[in-house]
C-alpha cells in the first residue's frame, strides 16, 4: 500500500511540475503587433511587366509613391503609414492600408534580385466609381537609393 501511495504522489508531483512549466513563457525579441520601418531612407523605382512604373520612397514610418509611367502617370499618395518585416538580408515584406482610397497593399521587395512582388486589393468597397479588383504582379527595381 505504501508503494502505491508513494508512486501516486510522485506522479502527482510530476504532473504539477508539467502544469507549472507550461505556464512559463520563453522570452523572444519578436515585436508582434508593433510597426517596424525597415525601409526608412530607401527610395526606388519599379516597373511592372506591362510597362507601368512607380517611384516609391520611405521615411519616418511613412511611404509615398507616384506613378511615373502608364495610364495612371502623375497619380500619387504621401504620408501613408507602413509596416515592414525583414525576411532575409536584402528582402522585406511591406504593407499598408490606404483608407481614403479603400486599397490594401502588400509588397515583397528583394534588393538582391532587384524585384518587387505585389498583391493589392484595389477599391475593396466595390463602389461603381472604383470597382473592386485585385493585382498580383512582379516588377523590376531600378534607381535604388538608400540614405
Amino acid at each position: 500500500m505504501k508503494t502505491k501511495f508513494i508512486t501516486l504522489m510522485c506522479l502527482a508531483v510530476l504532473g504539477l511540475g508539467q502544469v507549472f512549466a507550461q505556464n512559463q513563457t520563453e522570452h523572444t525579441d519578436f515585436k508582434f503587433g508593433e510597426a517596424e520601418h525597415f525601409l526608412d531612407g530607401y527610395s526606388f523605382n519599379f516597373q511592372y511587366q506591362d510597362g507601368k512604373a512607380l517611384h516609391m520612397s520611405f521615411r519616418d514610418g511613412k511611404a509615398e509613391y507616384e506613378w511615373i509611367l502608364g495610364p495612371k502617370k502623375g497619380n500619387c499618395n504621401t504620408n501613408i503609414p507602413y509596416r515592414s518585416r525583414k525576411l532575409s538580408e536584402h528582402s522585406y515584406l511591406i504593407n499598408w492600408h490606404e483608407t481614403g482610397k479603400k486599397d490594401y497593399l502588400t509588397l515583397v521587395v528583394d534588393f538582391e534580385k532587384m524585384i518587387v512582388h505585389s498583391s493589392i486589393i484595389v477599391g475593396y468597397e466595390n463602389q461603381p466609381v472604383r470597382p473592386l479588383k485585385t493585382v498580383f504582379l512582379t516588377g523590376i527595381v531600378d534607381h535604388l537609393n538608400q540614405d
